[in-house]
């Protein structure tokens, strides 16, 4: 009984390092395959593949700029969870039942010459250039070569979009969005090309971008759900709210040094908390309040007395970002 025991310990201890090792493996081919059909290096913090519950979980997925964009991040998801048919799978079929992603933020850089990242992205310049060919000028061998693929259920939370304008000479215009997108589903999605399109498109659709070639690939698709409100998103409140880590002092210090730096202070309040002044030609109040240790930075924009929410989306983030 006793070697029974060893044995059967033994057993179950190499399960788990051939499991260990099979999530890292897949984790390693998911970058690498991922990055080169996208066009952009992707890095994954941790993969998990279940095979008794048929699930996949993925922690913070980060996509980066394409070739030609500064360095960064172009979209962070914190957490992607996958519900899978096995038995579609082992007859070579791709069943998801359900794809989770949960994104923290959507990052669009658009240069000088009006050019997006996400247009520079090899998933949607090779959609559109599918688009312009004849039905007989594909190549049939490359389709063959691509598993079928069924996504039941796409369900998609977004946090925050942000646009940087690059200019010729001097700092990029910032334009940041909250999206607040909560549990968005999309069914029957028959690709991973449509399924990066959608979230793309629900990115765009938050700003005041129009000339996004997203939108061609999306008509190539068949995607024929254009994401709305890009009024709603622009004619919202006109502030925008964050907590941050640093203390009050530490947060009105570097607010005033933003303002002072990107605008024109015309008073200022440390005791109150209080900003206020002009930025590229906008009113601006930002305010520092503390409340059980935890301090919060709320900026508004305002022009000629409309709210500008995407400009002090804009102003928050800047200001969060010299925080980190």
């Amino acid at each position: 009984m006793k070697k029974i025991g060893i044995i059967l310990v033994s057993i179950v201890g190499l399960l788990l390092v051939l499991g260990l090792l099979k999530d890292q493996i897949i984790k390693a081919t998911v970058m690498t395959v991922g990055s080169q059909v996208v066009g952009a290096p992707i890095k994954i913090g941790s993969f998990s593949l279940g095979l008794m519950n048929q699930s996949v979980k993925i922690e913070n997925f980060q996509l980066y700029n394409p070739p030609g964009f500064p360095s960064g991040i172009l979209v962070d998801i914190p957490l992607i969870q996958v519900e899978y048919d096995l038995a579609a799978l082992m007859q070579n079929k791709l069943h998801l039942r359900l794809v989770a992603l949960d994104l923290k933020e959507v990052v669009i850089v658009e240069d000088k010459d009006g050019k997006l990242n996400i247009d520079a992205l090899k998933v949607v310049e090779q959609t559109k250039q599918e688009g312009k060919q004849k039905p007989q000028e594909k190549k049939p061998d490359a389709v063959q070569k691509e598993l079928p693929m069924q996504i039941d259920v796409a369900r998609i939370n977004l946090g925050r979009v942000v646009h940087k304008k690059l200019q010729a000479s001097g700092e990029p215009i910032i334009q940041a969005y909250d999206a607040n997108i909560k549990d968005k589903e999309f069914k029957d999605i028959k690709s991973a090309q449509q399924l990066a399109v959608l979230i793309l498109l629900e990115a765009t659709g938050r700003t005041a971008i129009k000339n996004a070639a997203i939108y061609g690939a999306a008509n190539v698709l068949g995607v024929a759900f254009l994401p709305a409100g890009i009024a709603a998103a622009l004619m919202g409140d006109a502030n925008s709210a964050a907590e941050v880590s640093a203390d009050p002092g530490k947060a009105y210090q570097t607010s005033l040094g933003f303002l002072k730096e990107k605008g024109q202070v015309t008073q200022e309040d440390q005791k109150a908390g209080v900003i206020k002044g002009k930025s590229d030609g906008h009113d601006v109040v930002i305010k520092i309040t503390s409340k059980d240790g935890k301090t919060s930075i709320e900026v508004t924009a305002k022009k000629m007395l409309l709210p500008k929410p995407q400009v002090a989306g804009g102003i928050l983030y800047q200001i969060t970002e010299r925080l980190k």
